[in-house]
């Protein structure tokens, strides 16, 4: 189920969220709150109390499955209903358990994409015609239930790039990309914001920041390597490992 940041506050002052939720919660709280955060739009959006939550605290991976499916589908739903700056500045955080078994960035990646694929084969929502089927071209985005998306995976083994870190949690980071090209497109405001975000992220990450973040649309653009970033200035994948499965093309 989806909570809104007001519900998630209610139920974390009336002690109804479990001592895991709590520590995820106040993790994901305190550092997109910090002045020096990089991402200043998920900032405004807690400080609106925007954020949209989902949590999945179970070991089982398909229960995992389809919590994501049945979260990706209400917030789907209710990104459709919202004005398209207003939707893309209502992320959706999904906090789930870290999964045993995985002992590193390397595995999260893989896990990240087999799992996105898994939710893909699973929407019901024919693929946007207006976004291209194929990872490798500049305007590619995640879709689920009709809806463009971009997603930033963030895992407790993430360290020297600190904006991707999750210590309590694998945080799935969902937001409504159409409005991306309002707030922080190419015009003389949104250049600024992308200025302004590259320089916080610079001054708050250990390394440098990472060479394949482009702005979308672009010649040099691949969307997908942004939603998994590595440790590393070396990709982990130089092919995306997702594919639009053929029922939804």
């Amino acid at each position: 189920m989806m909570l809104t940041q007001p519900r998630v506050e209610a139920l974390l002052a009336a002690g109804e969220l479990t001592g895991w939720e709590q520590a995820a919660y106040r993790e994901f709280h305190a550092k997109v709150a910090d002045v020096a955060f990089p991402c200043t739009f998920g900032s405004i959006a807690l400080r609106k109390g925007d954020v949209l939550f989902g949590f999945l605290e179970t070991p089982d991976e398909a229960v995992i499955l389809d919590g994501l499916v049945a979260l990706l589908t209400e917030y789907a739903g209710f990104i459709r209903q919202q004005p398209i700056v207003k939707a893309s500045m209502m992320p959706l955080a999904v906090l789930i358990l870290p999964p045993t078994g995985l002992g590193s960035v390397e595995d999260y990646f893989s896990n990240s994409w087999r799992l996105l694929q898994a939710v893909h084969e699973r929407d019901r929502a024919p693929w946007p015609d207006r976004i291209p089927m194929d990872p490798d071209d500049p305007r590619w985005s995640f879709c689920f239930g009709g809806v463009p998306f971009f997603i930033n995976f963030k895992t407790p083994f993430h360290s020297r790039r600190r904006s991707r870190r999750a210590g309590h949690s694998y945080l799935w980071l969902v937001q409504a990309r159409d409005g991306f090209d309002t707030v922080a497109g190419d015009s003389p405001q949104g250049r600024n914001a992308r200025r302004i975000i590259r320089e916080k992220l610079a001054a708050y990450d250990v390394i440098p920041i990472y060479s394949e973040l482009a702005h979308y649309g672009s010649a040099a653009n691949r969307e997908w390597k942004q939603y998994f970033v590595p440790e590393t200035e070396s990709p982990i994948s130089e092919v995306c490992p997702f594919r639009v499965h053929s029922k939804h093309s």
